[in-house]
């Protein structure tokens, strides 16, 4: 026989509508619908619980905490106390800067930190979960140059919109267009890459290996906005004539822009008063020994991983696979784009210069 609620009382249903009409969490509005649907005196509980998708006793247990302390008690929510988290607090800003630091070699090694720190003892799964809790994540570090200044990298990043924009002016005053490029190298040679491969436990897997010292150079210029371009030239070797043909080829992408290429300050690239720079062309040096600003540096990932753990019997062979590598990058814009990324450089390229 279907049961219907008797009334609640005109108070507590004004109540209710009241409490409706305003912004509520889900949870919350799922229980004022249950005692909502009770009100109206349309439904019966079998029909309310398929409604508002909560079990028989439910609906009675809202109705009742309604009926005893009105809306505010409906919405009251009783939590178990449960346990502190061992790291919270200053603990977990501590925690979270050596994490950024890369401090933590193990979950062992955070594991006896916390222990130092809140004198908590914590088992290694249940590091590992504070671990993955606050975004933690095993990687392989970047090698980072000891006489590497921080402080450079960062100003360099502030002041980038300034002088992209004393080029523009320069440019505009012309009648120039104006495209940025961030320009590096990278050495090729038969000496093998070798990689990670997945295998089965147990089971040692081997890749060719042969000690030859012979090696080219690959020089490489993406364009960091507009026409998203990429640039390769190959040499026997490196020096700064060989690096004004680079460059040069860069200004003949387009000889009436002018054209500005983001480089290290390696030894064999030109210096910016150089007189065998072209006269379409400037120069940004990046600061000392801060390779991560370069974009570029991710190409050379990718060309090491499609050349690994295999033979080349000479350095043509491996020259071609290469430019096989690097074709949809040649051919796909987009893909140029996306090893740029969308962050600081062209921040700053947008903010300041505006090309």
């Amino acid at each position: 026989m279907a049961r219907y609620f008797p009334k609640l009382g005109e108070a507590v249903v004004a109540e209710i509508e009241a409490a409706w009409a305003q912004a509520q969490p889900e949870w919350a509005r799922r229980r004022l619908l249950v005692v909502r649907l009770i009100a109206q005196h349309e439904l019966t509980a079998a029909q309310i619980m398929r409604v508002a998708q909560v079990c028989r006793q439910t609906v009675f247990v809202y109705r009742d905490k309604v009926v005893d302390g009105g809306v505010a008690e409906l919405l009251r929510r009783e939590r178990a106390p449960g346990r502190e988290p061992a790291v919270r607090g200053a603990v977990k800003t501590e925690f979270l800067q050596r994490l950024d630091e890369g401090k933590f070699r193990r979950a062992k090694d955070a594991q006896a930190w916390i222990k130092k720190r809140t004198r908590q003892t914590l088992s290694e799964s249940g590091v590992r979960k504070v671990l993955r809790r606050l975004g933690g994540k095993l990687k392989v570090p970047r090698k980072s140059h000891a006489k590497k200044d921080p402080a450079k990298a960062a100003a360099f990043k502030v002041a980038l919109p300034q002088k992209l924009a004393a080029i523009a002016g320069e440019a505009a005053r012309s009648g120039q267009a104006v495209r940025l490029w961030v320009l590096d190298e990278h050495r090729y040679g038969l000496l093998p890459v070798i990689r990670r491969v997945w295998g089965r436990r147990g089971v040692r897997i081997h890749v060719p290996y042969a000690t030859r010292y012979q090696w080219g150079y690959l020089h490489e210029a993406m364009e960091v906005d507009g026409a998203n371009k990429l640039e390769l030239l190959f040499t026997p070797c490196i020096d700064q004539d060989v690096h004004a043909l680079f460059l040069r080829q860069i200004s003949q992408t387009e000889p009436a822009a002018l054209h500005v290429v983001i480089q290290d300050q390696a030894g064999f690239h030109l210096p910016e008063d150089d007189a065998r720079l072209p006269a379409n062309l400037r120069l940004l040096p990046l600061p000392p020994y801060s390779p991560e600003l370069n974009p570029v540096e991710k190409l050379g990932d990718l060309v090491k991983d499609e050349v690994c753990n295999r033979l080349y019997p000479s350095l043509r062979k491996l020259e071609d696979r290469i430019i096989a590598a690097l074709r949809p990058w040649r051919s796909d814009p987009a893909k140029v784009a996306q090893l740029i990324g969308s962050g600081w450089l062209l921040d700053g390229l947008n903010s300041g210069a505006q090309i």
